[in-house]
């Protein structure tokens, strides 16, 4: 059946075939927790159900994933034995990998003070982050994943948006953001007079981040206009697990 979807995906369209397609197998593993029940642990549930996807994906072509060399034991247990892999020594090559079309998908760490790279994504037009890994049930992913395809909004999504702003208006931005219900994840000094803010929001659908953007763009307290750009986000588990 895998292979008939992967041929009737090839002859029918003249686009590239996702084989890859996180929120679809997201959405597979939180139907597959919500009915498991017993003393059989989550974590191996997931760790067989990881090893089932690659193979699946293995059907329809084999996936190229790059990463940092130190993330390596946490993007082969995710995207499992089916799946090539290309370690790299820094993010920018992770990056280039993708853009160069060497890898599918890119995994980095979640952005952290001393991680910029999504900054790097405010110039990409063609790189989003579409995923998360591992598959976790309530903490924070170690890794969110990068590729050229578009994110799939599933039932609840973590979005993240980046936003440069004037340094001296830089701390009534970040309260603004909060007082509205996003969370700001970091803030990053560009120069003397810049910074980038990263920042995110829980939405249900692509036309709810949009209504969110339009109110931030169209915000007049700071007499500057707020241009954020949307990077992509990944799909998190409904809370009843």
């Amino acid at each position: 059946l895998v292979q008939k979807v992967a041929r009737a995906k090839k002859y029918g369209k003249r686009e590239k075939i996702e084989m890859y397609r996180p929120t679809r197998e997201h959405a597979i593993l939180n139907r597959r927790l919500l009915e498991h029940r017993g003393l059989f642990p989550i974590e191996s549930v997931i760790s067989v159900w990881s090893e089932l996807f690659s193979g699946y994906r293995s059907l329809q072509g084999q996936l190229k994933v790059s990463h940092l060399k130190a993330d390596e034991v946490l993007v082969r247990r995710h995207f499992g034995v089916c799946t090539s892999y290309n370690p790299l020594k820094d993010y920018r090559g992770v990056i280039d990998s993708l853009l160069k079309e060497e890898s599918d998908v890119a995994a980095l760490p979640f952005p952290s003070k001393n991680n910029k790279w999504c900054t790097e994504l405010l110039k990409l037009k063609t790189i989003n982050i579409v995923g998360s890994a591992p598959f976790n049930l309530s903490k924070q992913p170690n890794l969110l994943l990068l590729s050229k395809q578009k994110l799939e909004y599933s039932e609840v999504n973590i979005v993240f948006m980046i936003l440069k702003v004037r340094n001296d208006i830089l701390n009534k931005v970040l309260t603004y953001l909060i007082d509205n219900s996003f969370v700001c994840n970091q803030h990053y000094s560009l120069d003397k007079d810049n910074s980038y803010i990263l920042f995110s929001t829980k939405v249900h659908s692509e036309k709810k981040i949009n209504e969110r953007m339009n109110i931030l763009r169209n915000e007049r307290t700071f007499k500057v206009k707020l241009l954020p750009k949307v990077l992509g986000g990944y799909s998190v588990f409904k809370k009843d697990i």
